[in-house]
């Protein structure tokens, strides 16, 4: 009996386990999400029973796309996010892959002179605002990571994704959404 109960306990969280991907939008609503993005953000992301993990960040209005990396919050220095000022400690790291797509791009436009960028995001979910705070590295003063913006944004829709198939994020797929829903 304990064997079945064990069996069924398994498979349910398998099955609760895998992510769903998903796209959110949001308008900017704080001067620097205005400046920094123009038209908004869009979020790519898998939903899984733990929350959200965020793939790629692409800038609303134009063809400006980065890839997620999961970060470290140790790779900001020995208190990580906690260690910096008027940063959300609780919030989750990810850093911008300068390598792939627009990744440098993004790196100039939010944090100038920076050779890293990290994006740490408030939770993402259905119908909520989003926080976006970047963080860049200084090349002068090595091991010093400073605040390069606070970005606030209102939540604007889902993007409806194309027939059910999960998108290859490392693909430009945007052109066969169905609207947002």
């Amino acid at each position: 009996m304990w064997g079945i109960a064990a069996c069924l306990l398994l498979a349910g969280l398998a099955t609760s386990a895998q992510a769903e991907r998903r796209m959110f939008s949001y308008d900017p609503i704080s001067p620097d999400a205005r400046r920094l993005t123009g038209a908004g953000l869009t979020v790519l992301f898998d939903q899984g029973l733990l929350g959200a993990r965020p793939i790629k960040v692409l800038a609303t209005g134009v063809p400006a796309q980065g890839l997620l990396m999961k970060a470290r919050d140790r790779d900001l220095g020995p208190r990580g996010l906690a260690g910096l000022s008027g940063v959300d400690a609780d919030a989750a790291l990810y850093e911008i892959d300068p390598k792939a797509e627009q990744g440098k791009i993004y790196v100039r436009a939010f944090c100038p002179g920076a050779t890293r960028l990290w994006l740490s995001f408030s939770p993402i979910a259905l119908r909520r605002d989003l926080r976006v705070q970047a963080l860049g590295d200084d090349p002068k003063a090595p091991g010093q990571i400073r605040v390069c913006g606070t970005l606030d944004f209102s939540w604007r829709g889902e993007w409806k994704l194309p027939g059910g198939n999960r998108p290859d994020p490392m693909e430009d797929w945007t052109d066969n959404l169905n609207g947002v829903r």
